[in-house]
């Protein structure tokens, strides 16, 4: 495996760290099915991977898991646990200088930007999210809305991208979603 274990010997038991481990490794042997490098380093609280392939097109899938305590905080109890998973996936994006949007869920300050910015609105396909740019980019948002519908409709996504001549996809799942990644490839 390049993902590498960066555990200290008492985690290794851990079934936190296998769980760590199983999820590196079935990325890193996605990845390997599409001919693509992968890099990364995991314990039993954490995990940073990266892959990239080039085939279809080039495609850059990172996923994060983190787990935060709060110790000796007098407004945190000590026994609380915080927990981020997050996935980013991100492709060029060829001519969309001029092309931007953003979809992102819904939350108080995309509540309080709505209130007080006219180009942020509620767009058709889902309550629970937010678009900005979508006058430009109707079809692409259309074809991204029926591709990862699944991810929306449980809110996995957290918000979609294009800026820069960058398309990016992130996420908040303990899952790949390696099925719905693929939907993506006839982009």
């Amino acid at each position: 495996m390049k993902i590498k274990s960066n555990a200290s010997s008492a985690e290794i038991t851990s079934p936190f760290y296998k769980i760590n481990e199983d999820f590196c490794r079935e990325f890193e042997n996605y990845i390997a099915s599409k001919n693509g490098k992968v890099k990364g380093k995991y314990n039993a609280w954490s995990y940073y991977i990266q892959g990239e392939i080039m085939a279809p097109k080039p495609w850059s899938l990172k996923y994060k898991k983190a787990t935060y305590t709060s110790t000796g905080n007098l407004i945190l109890s000590s026994k609380k646990q915080n927990l981020l998973t997050a996935a980013e996936w991100s492709t060029p994006w060829v001519g969309s200088h001029n092309s931007e949007f953003e979809i992102r869920r819904k939350d108080s300050i995309g509540l309080m930007q709505k209130l007080f910015n006219r180009n942020l609105k509620r767009y058709n396909f889902s309550k629970a999210y937010l678009i900005k740019g979508a006058e430009n980019n109707v079809s692409l948002i259309e074809i991204l809305q029926q591709k990862l519908s699944p991810l929306f409709n449980t809110s996995e996504i957290y918000s979609v991208n294009l800026k820069n001549n960058l398309l990016s996809i992130s996420l908040r799942t303990e899952k790949h979603h390696f099925d719905s990644f693929e939907k993506l490839f006839d982009l």
